[in-house]
């Protein structure tokens, strides 16, 4: 080599008898090469061996602990809202089943790896539930601006219809206007309290109640 002086100081074992006109000697080469071989495996088996060792269950959680900790990630899941509608629901309730029951027959390895599915498809649901849950809110919140917005206008017919009419013609007209406000206050109680799903679920008759409570309100006009 061309600088033998150098891999001498880096390697102190080499001296400089194994060195022959600036060259090294065929057992100092030998050895170099068989330092870097030995160099190469080592990195092979510590980035295999462990990998190995955790999945005979040498290293790692115990299949218990991992399945233990797979039902946590389901039950996360479901308190943001995941149900058995999500296909990643479904497979992660169906291979948390599967995990226990593999832990029951001491099948360790398997009940690992199965855990290990459960929890990333729990995660997968949780993801989706967390995104069904946004879009809900977006469109509960459009439906309660458009609801108030539609009381405004309705108050506002009332004022007008009522200011002509005597007593007894009102009172009817007066509960209706109760039922719409009932019925739109609901809308917004349901969303005020994160129960985006009934929003969505009450709007049609919600409206239903404030559009016929104005018909009858234009027909007094007339």
């Amino acid at each position: 080599m061309a600088d033998t002086g150098a891999t001498a100081t880096r390697l102190p074992w080499l001296s400089a008898t194994d060195r022959v006109d600036g060259a090294m000697r065929p057992l100092a080469l030998h050895l170099l090469r068989r330092a870097a071989l030995y160099a190469l495996l080592a990195a092979i088996l510590l980035l295999f061996v462990p990998r190995l060792l955790m999945e005979f269950g040498v290293l790692g959680e115990d299949a218990a602990v991992a399945v233990e900790r797979a039902g946590r990630a389901v039950e996360a899941a479901r308190a943001y809202g995941a149900t058995a509608q999500l296909t990643a629901m479904r497979d992660a309730e169906r291979q948390l089943e599967a995990a226990r029951d593999l832990v029951r027959q001491g099948q360790k390895r398997e009940a690992r790896r199965t855990a290990a599915a459960a929890a990333a498809n729990a995660v997968e649901a949780q993801r989706a539930a967390l995104v069904t849950k946004q879009e809900e809110q977006r469109r509960a919140e459009a439906i309660v601006d458009d609801v108030e917005k539609r009381l405004d206008d309705l108050e506002k017919s009332y004022g007008v219809v009522a200011a002509d009419l005597d007593k007894a013609t009102v009172a009817p007209l007066f509960s209706m206007m109760k039922a719409a406000r009932a019925a739109g206050g609901g809308l917004t109680l349901a969303y005020e309290q994160g129960d985006y799903a009934k929003v969505l679920q009450d709007e049609p008759a919600a409206i239903g109640v404030i559009e016929s409570t104005r018909s009858t309100l234009q027909s007094r006009k007339r």
